[in-house]
């Protein structure tokens, strides 16, 4: 029988020939050519293991399903398991077997650090890019709950370990500790994630994205109702002193922003902001002010200014974090902010 022919090889798994990997239906899957043989291995994202992974992992790790070894694992989520606060990558074959596990845990002071640790793939399965696609994996996963880095720990003399960073896209920093994780002496190595986001400009094509994010946001915005046909007829006019946009995640809209008095001189206005409650604290936000500052930017603008109420204490410190300076009064209702445009390449921006 002739084996089942593979997809194009990928570079990004260039140690053997033989590995390919597709996605479908949001898991990932991976082949290995054996002798006359196609295997499927599944890599999956899972918060909580069933009864029978838990086993089936510990057997993997430890060659023991034994309860002091199960209740490891068990140790491993219960202690992180706050908010969300940690998933399992799980590599297994198509017939159920575990063959790869990593842990990832999200930093306490930094909710957009996470670290990842107990890497493991059985020796059968070893050399084959498994942990790299474990990795990816976490990586794209974490993408989409709006972490910016990823963290581990590797012993000086681990150099298999340390090969598998470096292929993974991780580079040595200066040591920190990660939450009550003991890692003194090892040496510590971070991964930046790409920011997932994504501008177009906010047509009445799309106020049904806008109409849905105002709806979220209007109690903090202190704003009244505007209906959907109202913002299809914003959105539509054409007016030259104003610039809309949707910050999408992926190809979801996640955040709307306006900008204002495109027609002055020398400043112009970030006149309104809102992200989806599901994604605030994701950094769309710090992501928009900085697109903002480079579209005013490019249009000769000198400064640009922004006020919020004054119990928008979230957008306050978002605008400080940016660089924008508050000159409104002590007694103002509102805050007033401003920021000089060539201030803004001395403020990093995504």
């Amino acid at each position: 029988m002739q084996p089942t022919p593979c997809p194009p090889y990928n570079p990004l798994f260039r140690r053997e020939a033989a590995l390919d990997c597709i996605i479908k239906r949001g898991f990932l899957f991976f082949m290995k050519r054996g002798k006359d043989v196609l295997e499927r291995i599944i890599v999956q994202i899972s918060r909580y293991l069933s009864e029978a992974l838990a086993a089936e992992i510990a057997r993997a790790q430890w060659h023991s399903d034994a309860p002091v070894w199960v209740n490891r694992l068990r140790r491993d989520i219960f202690d992180e398991d706050a908010d969300g606060a940690c998933f399992e990558v799980v590599a297994r074959t198509a017939g159920g077997e575990a063959v790869g596990r990593l842990h990832c845990i999200r930093n306490r002071q930094d909710p957009t650090l996470w670290y990842y640790g107990d890497l493991f793939v059985v020796p059968a399965y070893r050399r084959s890019g498994i942990a790299l696609l474990m990795l990816e994996e976490a990586k794209n996963h974490l993408l989409e709950i709006g972490a910016r880095r990823l963290r581990c720990y590797v012993e000086p003399q681990n150099t298999p370990s340390l090969r598998l960073q470096e292929k993974a896209g991780f580079l040595e920093k200066p040591f920190e500790n990660f939450n009550h994780l003991q890692n003194e002496g090892r040496i510590m190595l971070e991964c930046e994630l790409p920011l997932p986001f994504t501008v177009i400009p906010a047509t009445a094509d799309e106020a049904c994205f806008v109409f849905g994010l105002y709806a979220q946001n209007r109690t903090a915005l202190h704003a009244g109702s505007i209906t959907l046909s109202e913002w299809r007829e914003l959105l539509a006019c054409g007016d030259a002193d104003e610039a809309h946009f949707l910050i999408c995640k992926g190809a979801m809209p996640a955040a709307y922003m306006k900008l204002n008095g495109l027609l002055n001189t020398d400043t112009a206005y970030l006149s309104m902001l809102f992200v989806a409650k599901r994604h605030q604290r994701e950094g769309i936000g710090r992501f928009a002010v900085g697109y903002a500052e480079r579209f005013l930017a490019a249009r000769g603008f000198a400064a640009v200014g922004v006020q919020t109420t004054a119990d928008n204490l979230p957008a306050q410190a978002l605008y400080k974090a940016c660089g924008y300076s508050d000159v409104s009064s002590t007694e103002a209702e509102r805050r007033r902010f401003v920021k000089r445009l060539n201030e803004a390449a001395q403020t990093p921006t995504p």
